[in-house]
């Protein structure tokens, strides 16, 4: 399956030593986004703040009023950064685990769901890669694909899902492996 590129990755000169001693220390995910000084950052950190009662675990994203859980499942938020191992789900396992998220801490109710393709790709920045995040917000993000609930509309085997190596979109099969972050809309 080939990757349709949506927006074209940029290159950045680095030593491969510090990218081999960045991937070693992190088993293999990059966890701080590389960022390109000569690209405006498309995320910055203002256009995120804190939920109020969430313990530092939810965001609001301030121009879509979306609140983003800042760990992808399977890792949690410790007061500093998210720990643990991210889980590789397949699409239709994915669609399983919203159903058992644990409720908002700030709701109490369990409004989680799978983000949309459009709504998922709000969260690439286009400035960074590896992960192609905002890293301040959302720490120790895996630089790979995570799922979207949209389906692609010509084949139904295939899923939207959003590469955070690069911050591209692409379609996936839904037996394959991705991660999973939960969205809700805010209060």
């Amino acid at each position: 399956m080939t990757k349709r590129a949506l927006v074209a990755p940029f290159n950045l000169k680095i030593g491969m030593v510090a990218i081999l001693s960045t991937v070693l220390l992190l088993g293999g995910h990059v966890a701080q986004a590389v960022c390109n000084a000569n690209v405006a950052q498309t995320r910055p950190d203002n256009r995120y703040e804190l939920i109020p009662g969430s313990n530092g675990a939810e965001v609001r994203d301030k121009v879509t009023n979306l609140v983003w859980l800042r760990c992808v499942v399977g890792m949690a938020w410790s007061g500093t950064t998210c720990t643990g191992s991210p889980m590789a789900l397949t699409w239709m396992q994915a669609t399983e685990a919203v159903q058992n998220a644990p409720p908002s801490r700030v709701s109490g109710t369990n409004q989680w769901r799978l983000p949309n393709h459009s709504e998922l790709y709000s969260l690439a920045e286009r400035a960074c890669r590896g992960p192609a995040i905002n890293s301040h917000w959302f720490p120790a993000t895996p630089a790979d694909g995570a799922w979207s609930s949209s389906i692609n509309a010509g084949y139904s085997e295939l899923a939207w899902n959003v590469d955070f190596d690069g911050g591209y979109a692409y379609d996936g099969y839904k037996n394959q492996a991705f991660r999973l972050r939960l969205v809700r809309t805010a209060d």
